[in-house]
């Protein structure tokens, strides 16, 4: 690899000046600028940037864990959170964690060596083990997402619990008083917060959802498929009329099998989803669901670390945002 040197005596300039043009300080000439750039390309000379962090103790780099990559929700925010990242000058390092907390920690001791400067987490679950790890105190850092029954660290989340109101709100303007629930794994906070916002919303108008019809699932295709099996165990007489399923994905799985048994969807159950994932719209039917603004979500959460890592001050620790609901064509009013 070519060096500084190499830069430095091709252009006929010093070492001080090639290194305040790359790094674009202090005064230098027009034409001692345009030698030094066209040394740099006539040798294809790379900085070292990992000294240059090590100088200065800015390496430009934000970590980003997520626990399962392959969820459209996560592929979506780190989609957004690369593309603000970049704009404030950042790069960004992306670490699947696969929903397993011991990666989850093995991730986070390699994004500190790497010395990024800040990181953003959404957690596995409330089992995670980040933050029993002292080295992460070291860092800039904030939650997206999944957050802990006990919230310390700067947190950008979506109003889980009105997620659930806005469901059961809607179904029951469409009529239904038969209902299920497909939730996501309730050992993540989020899912208990939205099973309250729906089960509360219900109870308002004093109906209650059989402890079987509230199948606990994992926001994967085929935990969808099982969760809505084993609803439709019972005869048909006593199948539930509207389903609320904590994401689209499930969402999926769940019509899936429903058409499989013979089911028209959504004249004999009607189905709201969660996150309003691209595939939403265009799936059969059109999947009516509660929508999380992961731009807004990736933009605030973006915003807020790099708020901490230029030690300025913050407002607010907690930054809720609110969900909104997109009608489609997948739920309709109860069919008598």
């Amino acid at each position: 690899m070519p060096s500084i040197k190499e830069v430095a005596r091709l252009a006929g300039v010093s070492i001080t000046t090639v290194s305040r043009v790359i790094n674009n300080k202090g005064s230098v000439s027009k034409e001692s600028v345009d030698k030094v750039w066209e040394a740099v390309h006539l040798l294809n000379y790379q900085p070292n940037l990992l000294a240059r962090s090590l100088r200065s103790q800015q390496s430009k780099l934000l970590g980003l864990l997520v626990p399962d990559i392959r969820n459209s929700v996560f592929a979506i925010i780190a989609k957004h959170t690369e593309e603000i990242a970049s704009k404030r000058g950042y790069n960004l390092i992306i670490c699947n964690t696969g929903e397993d907390a011991e990666k989850e920690k093995t991730y986070l001791e390699i994004l500190l060596q790497r010395q990024v400067e800040g990181i953003i987490f959404s957690r596995v679950s409330d089992e995670s083990l980040l933050f029993k790890t002292p080295q992460l105190l070291k860092v800039p850092y904030i939650v997206l997402d999944r957050t802990m029954e006990v919230e310390e660290a700067p947190t950008i989340k979506l109003d889980n619990y009105s997620a659930g109101v806005l469901a059961a709100s809607h179904l029951l303007e469409l009529g239904h008083q038969k209902f299920a629930c497909i939730s996501g794994p309730l050992k993540i906070k989020i899912c208990r917060e939205r099973l309250s916002g729906f089960l509360d919303t219900l109870g308002k108008k004093d109906l209650k959802i059989r402890k079987e019809f509230i199948q606990e699932g994992d926001f994967k295709i085929e935990g969808g498929r099982k969760a809505m099996e084993n609803l439709l165990v019972f005869p048909r007489d006593e199948y539930p009329t509207a389903i609320f399923i904590m994401n689209d994905l499930m969402a999926f799985g769940a019509i899936q099998i429903a058409k499989e048994k013979g089911l028209s969807l959504p004249e004999d159950i009607s189905i709201v989803g969660l996150d309003n994932i691209p595939l939403s719209e265009v799936f059969s039917p059109p999947l009516t669901t509660v929508a999380q603004p992961f731009d807004e979500m990736a933009k605030e959460g973006v915003n807020l670390l790099l708020k901490l890592i230029e030690n300025k001050k913050i407002r607010k620790k907690l930054i809720v945002i609110q969900p909104k609901l997109i009608i489609r064509s997948s739920a309709i009013p109860i069919i008598k």
